[in-house]
């Protein structure tokens, strides 16, 4: 959400251009929406229309002419007249004073009774909290419509009546809002400094929390304009709003329903237009307003769909031999689509995993790991992210230029996906039988009986204890080591012959992860299956792989053998890495740490994307980008790899 402050910031003023981005950015994202501007020029006309309406009209609309009543449109009269011969864009006109008015002040007096209540009880929460919401309910308990027909009906007929009426209906739901989003802000953890600093809890309510209320009140009162009009409408259509002879829309359509509906019906045709074009415009904004104060919306292509990574023409998609490489990814790029320009966040990335091999993709958090994991199986969301170069070739099949039907056989019988968090992967709906059950009959013609027999097998594979009775568990059920073999067990319910195993081991303790790498182990040597590990750790990568590409800032910066590797180095991040392992440190030695941090998307240094941080960097570093080429065994990005080899070596 735009504008959250952090602890540090507790009652320090927000620096202009820091306030006034997020405003351009939502005022550009407003713009782009064609509908939305068009219906905010309407309301400004229509408005504008109301304020000079006696410039506007040509006519007073009381003016009667008896003697040319139902007349058609002409020079005289533009929309023809009434009943009473009374010009009828003049009382159109006129009438939009009173109802955009009524809306508008409706909506005002909701607004300025609703946001202190809403903002207080949201934040001191206790009995007052209690109370206001027993009201609300209360309130919102009645129909809008027949709360706002007996307040009419108990008040009087004026417009001021009218107004109050109407705002009466909406102070109960803007309360409930208000409330409810000050709730949601309130225990976070800059509120919590400010109260702990002695802020006072009319400054936080006045400068915290109404910031993050403001942006889905806006979108609501847009709508509520809408909703205000339509009711007054209703009101002046019953006889409790307005009084003859003053014009408003709804008036005109009960005075055209009491006098023309059979003879002249088109004169119900100008207020209903009127009222259902305002109304119309004004949910338009709203949906507008909602989509700029939202996340950001990219519209996709004709192509685009979900559960498929888009690919640019700029791509390179290929056939591949047969008998190569299982998989080969040459010259992968991804890019993800902001409100600024796209941001490059894997370029350039190429490796092979061959049949039965397993490789290892490290590197630090951040670096790309799995959103190239994930782009193999095109997996990424689109929008944001998409294909721009490069190619992924998997047994002779082009990934890039595979269709979704394509995919979907190619996923599962031909790559498979372990992800680092099983519980966000495992729905919480369906038992863990119901789940593998649906992953073997999704890839075979089995049966639900034979499914379930596959799903008790796989889970006796992944070593889950008493998997019968697990097989009717919920995935909270299990713990998150047992979750994660159901997760292993579901990516080998179609026996891949690539499984890409993203973190597995991620937030589990010391013991348990031993367990997941023996098992992942075992499996391999069972199966012959490829893996493709992602981790930022190698000490496991000497445990489990073959080979080892070695990511940096969406690069590959080395790929070797596993032996080459560990002895030799050929880049200063993988020698940085290995001497950071804890398994390097001597007793009561301090840690090696790499000094700085990853660099940010978009944000990336020129030449070597390492050189910022890396002890051998020299000026020719930063100049042009570094070519991955082969050095004594190594695929290395580094002007020096050929020195670095060689000091390994000695």
């Amino acid at each position: 959400m735009a504008g959250v402050l952090s602890p540090r910031d507790v009652d320090t003023p927000v620096p202009p251009g820091a306030a006034r981005a997020p405003r351009r950015t939502r005022l550009r994202r407003f713009l782009r929406n064609r509908e939305a501007v068009l219906a905010l020029a309407f309301l400004v006309l229509v408005c504008l229309c109301a304020l000079f309406a006696s410039t506007v009209s040509p006519r007073d609309p009381n003016a009667q002419q008896l003697l040319h009543p139902f007349t058609g449109p002409s020079g005289a009269h533009w929309l023809g007249t009434d009943d009473l011969g009374r010009d009828n864009f003049s009382r159109l006109v006129y009438g939009a004073r009173v109802s955009v008015r009524v809306s508008l002040e409706a909506v005002a007096l909701a607004l300025v009774v609703a946001l202190p209540f809403g903002l207080v009880s949201g934040y001191i929460g206790g009995l007052f909290d209690n109370v206001l919401m027993r009201v609300a309910d209360a309130g919102l308990s009645f129909p809008p419509l027949v709360l706002a027909l007996a307040v009419a009906g108990v008040l009087g007929h004026s417009v001021n009546d009218t107004v109050l009426a109407i705002g009466i209906v909406f102070v109960p739901g803007y309360i409930r809002l208000i409330r409810g989003q000050a709730l949601s802000v309130r225990e976070e953890p800059f509120i919590e400094a400010s109260r702990a600093a002695g802020t006072p809890a009319r400054r936080i309510v006045r400068k915290r929390l109404l910031p993050h209320v403001r942006s889905p009140l806006i979108v609501a009162v847009s709508l509520s304009c809408g909703a205000a009009l339509l009711a007054e409408a209703g009101l002046s259509f019953l006889g409790l709003g307005a009084q003859p002879p003053t014009a408003t829309w709804g008036s005109m359509l009960r005075e055209a329903y009491d006098q023309a509906v059979f003879t002249h019906p088109w004169q119900l045709v100008l207020p209903g237009a009127a009222i259902a074009l305002t109304v119309l415009a004004f949910n338009t904004v709203g949906d507008g307003l909602r989509d700029a104060f939202g996340t950001a919306r990219f519209a996709p292509g004709r192509r685009v769909r979900r559960g498929l990574t888009a690919v640019l023409p700029t791509a390179s998609p290929q056939q591949g031999p047969t008998g190569g490489p299982l998989l080969s990814v040459r010259g992968l790029t991804i890019e993800l689509q902001t409100e600024a320009h796209p941001i490059l966040v894997v370029e350039d990335v190429s490796f092979t995993v061959a049949p039965g091999e397993v490789v290892g993709l490290v590197g630090e958090s951040g670096s790309g790991k799995t959103v190239t994991s994930l782009a193999l199986m095109r997996l990424l969301p689109s929008p944001p992210a998409r294909v721009v170069g490069g190619s992924i070739v998997f047994d002779g099949v082009d990934v890039l230029g595979a269709t979704f039907k394509d995919l979907r056989q190619l996923r599962g019988p031909g790559m498979a996906l372990v992800s680092q968090d099983p519980m966000n992967s495992l729905n919480p709906a369906f038992t863990i039988g119901n789940q593998l059950s649906e992953a073997v009959r999704l890839h075979t013609e089995a049966s639900r009986a034979a499914a379930r027999r596959r799903a008790l097998e796989l889970l006796d594979l992944v070593a889950i204890p008493n998997a019968r009775a697990r097989l009717d568990q919920y995935p909270h059920q299990l713990s998150g080591g047992m979750r994660q073999r159901a997760m292993i067990a579901m990516a080998l319910a179609a026996s891949p012959r690539l499984l890409i195993a993203d973190e597995p081991t991620t937030a589990l303790d010391v013991t348990i992860q031993a367990e997941i790498l023996d098992l992942l182990r075992r499996l391999q040597a069972e199966t012959h299956m490829a893996v493709l590990f992602v981790t930022h750790d190698f000490g496991v990568v000497a445990d489990l792989c073959d080979t080892v590409a070695v990511m940096y800032a969406g690069q590959i910066v080395e790929r070797a053998a596993i032996a080459p590797l560990f002895a030799r180095p050929a880049h200063p991040y993988t020698e940085a890495l290995l001497a950071s392992m804890p398994q390097e440190a001597a007793p009561r030695q301090d840690l090696v740490a790499i000094p700085g941090s990853v660099p940010r998307l978009g944000d990336m240094p020129g030449g070597c994307r390492f050189h910022p941080r890396c002890a051998y960097a020299e000026p020719a570093c930063a100049i042009g980008p570094i070519a991955l080429d082969a050095v004594d065994g190594h695929d290395t990005r580094c002007l020096r790899a050929r020195d670095l080899v060689l000091r390994g070596a000695s």
